[in-house]
């Protein structure tokens, strides 16, 4: 749906301050108190902070031989969009889709992958979750606020209801009090926003800058997704409100900007997710969200938390891997598929000794195993996170490291090592006709 630009001239609104809202697991609702607005990247911090890290993973030795950790195979089509891009028979933006679990949840890992690719080729803008779907969502570039009587429901639960998309979560209101806002560093020049409409759906109040705001009808005879598509005149200030007539339901909204030809880069990722989580989403409302976007890559990086099950069947996995990545090679047919296997990880419990009382997860290296098979017979990409590492227990050796690359629970990767290891998967999907089947990094943090 296509909305005419208000003529009116945009200026910077107030922000007012977070208050108590519903974050729901599934069917049940647990009050949480918000905590003010989201926090941004502050971009002068971060360019001297990346300039540090540089020089830090420069000074770290190196093992003498580069894992294999990649197969070539998988990145014909991206790699042809960027030879149309870079030869100027294509304006539209290179788009990229990734999906996961807590890697991805904060843009630590992110941040390499998109600042790489936005120096390259400019930055076109990306989707974000509804408002503020959990207390510590600060996506780089934009500052959040949600405020008043909104409902946010996770996909994550096994008890799950209700429609979800690509974004894992979902925002309903019918408070006409209730306050979705953004502040973009960057300047937007069009709003795309993912709702789930019924006949019972109520609209929406968009206000984009100082211009007088939208009212949006969500409202759909069949039940289904509806993407409301504004343009913007370049403002940096975005307020979404229920209009009062009826619940709305936002499952996701999305900033692009002008740059030519740009990279659009979503990453969604919800703590402590496995793939089962894709199970509880809309097959109809994801298949037209990804058909819509049109990636030229997806990137599917679950696979930690199944590693870490003792109980997991691994040829359900298989299943429902293959599954899952066949059903969005059918949304986009024309879009590379990459299947990234989990970084290394360490426990104290039970499996593989890795000194210091640290177990490697017995199931771990069977899920790399698997979507290596899956990449394989399907024509996938397969990067290998853990073999990017090094040797098995890497994870505990990158903890121990001065200064440590990954955080004590020997799962989470600390700056420099989500730094290192986004520009090892970046040479791997940039640079694989070079590369050969080498990620492009060496392993270990020395």
């Amino acid at each position: 749906m296509q909305i005419p630009l208000p003529l009116r001239s945009p200026r910077r609104t107030s922000r007012k301050r977070l208050k108590d809202m519903t974050w729901r697991r599934g069917g049940r609702a647990a009050r949480m108190t918000g905590s003010g607005l989201g926090q941004r990247t502050d971009r002068h911090w971060f360019s001297l902070h990346a300039v540090l890290v540089a020089l830090l993973i420069s000074a770290l030795p190196t093992a003498s031989n580069a894992t294999p950790c990649g197969e070539v195979q998988g990145l014909e089509n991206f790699h042809k969009a960027i030879e149309d891009v870079e030869g100027g028979v294509r304006s539209r933006p290179l788009t990229i889709l990734h999906l996961g679990d807590s890697h991805i949840a904060l843009d630590s890992f992110t941040r390499g992958l998109r600042n790489r690719w936005t120096e390259t080729f400019g930055n076109a803008g990306r989707g974000l979750m509804p408002g503020v779907p959990f207390r510590y969502y600060a996506p780089d570039g934009f500052k959040l606020e949600m405020r008043g009587n909104w409902d946010v429901a996770s996909s994550l639960a096994a008890d799950a209801s209700g429609p979800f998309g690509i974004q894992g979560f979902r925002a309903s209101s019918a408070d006409k009090n209730a306050v979705m806002g953004v502040h973009s560093e960057s300047a937007v020049s069009r709003v795309v926003i993912d709702v789930y409409g019924t006949p019972h759906s109520g609209a929406l109040l968009l206000k984009l800058g100082n211009a007088a705001s939208l009212k949006l009808s969500t409202r759909r005879d069949v039940p289904g997704l509806i993407q409301l598509s504004v343009p913007a005149a370049n403002v940096h200030e975005v307020r979404l409100m229920p209009a009062g007539t009826g619940d709305v339901h936002v499952l996701g909204w999305n900033f692009l900007s002008s740059g030519s030809p740009g990279m659009r880069y979503d990453s969604f990722g919800v703590v402590a997710a496995t793939a089962n989580i894709t199970r509880r989403w809309d097959r109809q409302t994801v298949h037209a969200q990804i058909g819509a976007m049109k990636p030229d890559l997806v990137i599917l990086g679950f696979g930690t938390n199944e590693g870490f099950n003792n109980g997991l069947d691994l040829e359900a996995y298989r299943e429902l891997a293959s599954s899952f990545a066949g059903e969005i090679k059918e949304a986009a047919p024309d879009a590379s598929i990459a299947l990234l296997g989990p970084f290394d990880g360490a426990r104290q419990g039970t499996g593989e000794a890795c000194g210091d009382g640290w177990m490697t997860p017995p199931k771990l290296d069977g899920v790399r195993g698997v979507l290596r098979d899956v990449a394989a017979a399907h024509g996938y990409f397969f990067w290998d996170g853990g073999a990017a590492m090094g040797e098995r227990c890497a994870s505990n050796e990158w903890a121990k490291a001065d200064p440590p690359l990954m955080y004590a629970d020997r799962v989470h990767l600390r700056p420099a090592g989500a730094e290192r290891l986004a520009g090892a998967l970046w040479n791997a999907l940039m640079e694989q006709e070079k590369q050969g089947s080498s990620c492009g990094r060496p392993s270990g943090p020395g």
